[in-house]
């Protein structure tokens, strides 16, 4: 077996509540307009993703728990009660992870093995992040010390002395932007990706980081994850790899139907941008949104995590998805990558 790289560390995000919404039918436009109400009342979304299934958005919204009461007020008035709300939750973020599957899928066994359903998933360019229940973490953090072997610590010991006095790194202060196009560091974008559905029951999450594992050999970036909102017990999970692997993850998951599904296969790309103060200002996405919503895109799934942004796009809409955000955001470099 291919040795796990060493990791730069993890990040927790304590006092956080986990808002899951399933729009209307065939409302195109909700994201955008739910991200214009939320950036309007000035109210940032450390962790935001959607997916578009079964002709509904399927959104997992994170918000801080002092933020929990005017977010739930200002989506009930706005939009109706279409949606769930769970305190006392916790966002784990392990990093980075550059797009390895093998990563990702320890994560997902790591936690199965704990006994730990994680309520939402999600990667960035620089970390893959889960929600969990807060009461969750403590062993989380420790059992994370088994398969992985981080750079700045060595173990669990080290890494609670290591955020002793600095609890208050991860949240940033708020900011608005005063730029007519905000700045961002770069835009890159991949084609060729094949987005996978598949369902599953988040208990079974280590049989899907399993098959993640199975891909590591083979050197295939993972370059998109999300979940859909729980429901009934069970989520969809929407996943990107190069479109070189349809064939043996088809063929991979065909031989697993008892623990997870294959729903939908479609030819997708892919874009990813991360900006200065993305992870702590608000209004972000929501530019991002209504620019795309604007220009026509027809987003198939979306992530806002640890200060970056992806999205995925049919794959014959990205040259006209990077115009678009070409024409809100200062860009200064646009890379294709392999």
């Amino acid at each position: 077996m291919t040795p796990l790289p060493i990791l730069g560390g993890f990040k927790i995000l304590k006092d956080v509540v986990r808002i899951s919404i399933v729009s209307p039918p065939e409302d195109e436009s909700f994201p955008s307009r739910f991200c214009g109400a939320i950036a309007k009342e000035r109210i940032n979304l450390p962790y935001f993703t959607f997916v578009y299934n079964r002709n509904s958005w399927g959104m997992n919204v994170v918000v801080e728990a002092l933020d929990e009461e005017r977010t739930v007020r200002l989506i009930e008035d706005l939009f109706g009660k279409f949606f769930e709300v769970s305190p006392g939750k916790a966002i784990l973020s392990l990093f980075p992870h550059k797009n390895n599957p093998a990563v990702t899928g320890t994560l997902f066994e790591t936690l199965t093995e704990q006994g730990f359903a994680p309520e939402a998933l999600a990667n960035s360019p620089s970390a893959v992040s889960v929600v969990l229940k807060e009461e969750f973490l403590n062993q989380a953090s420790d059992a994370l010390f088994g398969p992985f072997s981080f750079s700045a610590y060595r173990t669990p010991s080290d890494w609670k002395l290591a955020q002793k006095g600095k609890e208050q790194l991860y949240k940033e202060v708020v900011a608005s932007y005063q730029e007519k196009r905000p700045k961002v560091y770069g835009l890159n974008y991949r084609e060729s990706q094949t987005l996978l559905i598949v369902k599953l029951d988040m208990t079974k999450i280590g049989f899907f980081g399993k098959i993640l594992k199975g891909l590591a050999p083979m050197a295939m970036d993972l370059s998109f994850l999300a979940s859909s909102p729980d429901d009934h017990g069970e989520v969809h999970i929407f996943f990107c790899l190069p479109s070189s692997a349809e064939k043996f993850q088809n063929d991979l998951l065909k031989t697993s139907d008892s623990e997870i599904h294959l729903e939908e296969v479609i030819s997708a790309a892919m874009f990813s941008m991360t900006g200065p103060h993305f992870g702590d200002r608000y209004g972000i996405a929501s530019e991002l949104l209504r620019t795309l919503n604007h220009s026509g895109i027809d987003l198939l799934a979306f992530t806002c995590t640890i200060a970056s942004i992806r999205g995925v796009v049919p794959v014959h809409q990205i040259d006209q998805a990077i115009q678009a955000i070409k024409t809100s955001f200062e860009v200064p470099a646009v890379v294709k990558k392999g």
